[in-house]
């Protein structure tokens, strides 16, 4: 993976973060966050290469994950155009309302279409996966890629 990769990943899981960060004493340390989630990826993928005795299968199902990465990335920047656009016009004086429904209509149209594609794409995982394989890797996804614990409790923020 990329730096630039990565570094889009700990935006987007800090970018998600912000009313939990709010009600914390200090913020992340953006530095730890990625290191967490860097090897907490590189974990996922060594359960699923593990666990899957068919490589190519476990292959396959790597680069669907690499593409849940990329999809969790672009909606993170997302967010972020939204907060900065949102932000802008609350700043204009002259701004209408027209002008804050057109971009709350715009986010939430491209919202909806990256919730497709990660719906999409959680199918297709599973098409790769047996049942007790995808129960493994849906557990490990809950439990160690939960933003909120990648970013505050073994990252050096929280409370």
């Amino acid at each position: 993976m990329t730096r630039t990769y990565l570094s889009t990943l700990a935006v987007a899981a800090l970018v998600l973060l912000l009313p939990a960060c709010a009600l914390r004493k200090g913020p992340p340390d953006p530095a730890k966050v990625q290191q967490r989630m860097t090897a907490t990826l590189d974990g996922e993928k060594a359960m699923i290469q593990s666990m899957i005795a068919d490589a190519e299968r476990a292959e396959s199902l790597i680069g669907l994950l690499a593409e849940r990465d990329r999809l969790v990335a672009e909606h993170g920047e997302l967010v972020q155009a939204y907060r900065k656009q949102m932000a802008d016009l609350n700043a204009d004086y002259n701004a209408e309302r027209q002008d804050f429904e057109q971009a709350i209509a715009a986010y939430n149209t491209e919202r909806e279409a990256s919730q497709r594609e990660q719906a999409e794409l959680i199918e297709a995982m599973k098409h790769e996966a047996t049942a007790e394989e995808w129960k493994a890797v849906a557990k490990y996804q809950v439990k160690k890629l939960n933003p909120r614990d990648l970013a505050h409790d073994a990252a050096g923020g929280g409370n």
